[in-house]
């Protein structure tokens, strides 16, 4: 009768060694797909939110900012970057919102203060978006729609507050095709959100995709493509 022959120790070794190598390999394309899945929830949020403050402005008649704030303290006791809309009040007393002048909107007490550390400062705020920790986003903070308009403004805490009515002001403080880009370290193309200067719609668009990267004119989108190209 033939005698069945066992596996060495350096056998078993080098076999443990080859499923580990694999197992390794499987984690780590399972890790980059959730961040891939992440990033992209992210700033498909970060669009939303945009879209629904320029919504509220206009039907609330008061201003609503994007703020991106770090370190700010989960419910599961994690702190992480986090970005949300804000509902702004405007006049001196802000128990009564509904009555104020265009040089109250924003409230003066508010200009230099979010609704995180001052919540009587907004009548309501958007839920907080985790930015992952492989993506920058902001070159949206202090993206404001003003009141009643929608009209987008960047990089105004105080919301052009005491400005509304200088028409050539808030039009030189609306962002600029290039001026909102959400940055990768995973190695993905960034992604930029333009913004209409007039109406406050944004659409966001991917700088790898055809139309940023195509050589036929008749499909390329020379805004994005010259928004991709940026630093």
């Amino acid at each position: 009768m033939k005698q069945t022959r066992g596996m060495t120790l350096l056998e078993v070794l080098t076999a443990l060694a080859v499923v580990s190598v694999f197992i390794a390999l499987a984690v780590g394309g399972m890790q980059s797909r959730i961040g891939g899945q992440r990033e992209s929830m992210a700033t498909r949020e970060l669009w939303s939110g945009a879209l629904r403050a320029r919504q509220l402005a206009i039907s609330t008649n008061q201003p609503v900012r994007i703020v991106v704030e770090n370190n700010v303290e989960l419910p599961d006791g994690t702190r992480r970057t986090v970005a949300r809309w804000e509902q702004l009040k405007c006049g001196s007393d802000l128990a009564n919102p509904d009555e104020w002048s265009m040089d109250e909107c924003p409230s003066t007490s508010c200009v230099d203060k979010t609704c995180r550390t001052t919540p009587d400062c907004c009548s309501s705020t958007g839920q907080d978006i985790v930015i992952p920790d492989s993506m920058s986003a902001t070159d949206i903070n202090n993206l404001c729609f003003l009141p009643g308009s929608g009209r987008p403004v960047l990089n105004k805490m105080d919301c052009m507050q005491g400005q509304l009515g200088q028409a050539a002001l808030v039009a030189a403080a609306a962002p600029k095709d290039h001026q909102i880009q959400f940055r990768f370290t995973s190695g993905r193309p960034k992604s930029v959100l333009m913004v209409e200067p007039l109406t406050g719609l944004s659409s966001v668009m991917d700088c790898d995709s055809v139309a940023a990267t195509t050589t036929d004119v008749t499909r390329k989108d020379s805004r994005l493509a010259n928004a991709c190209t940026a630093p």
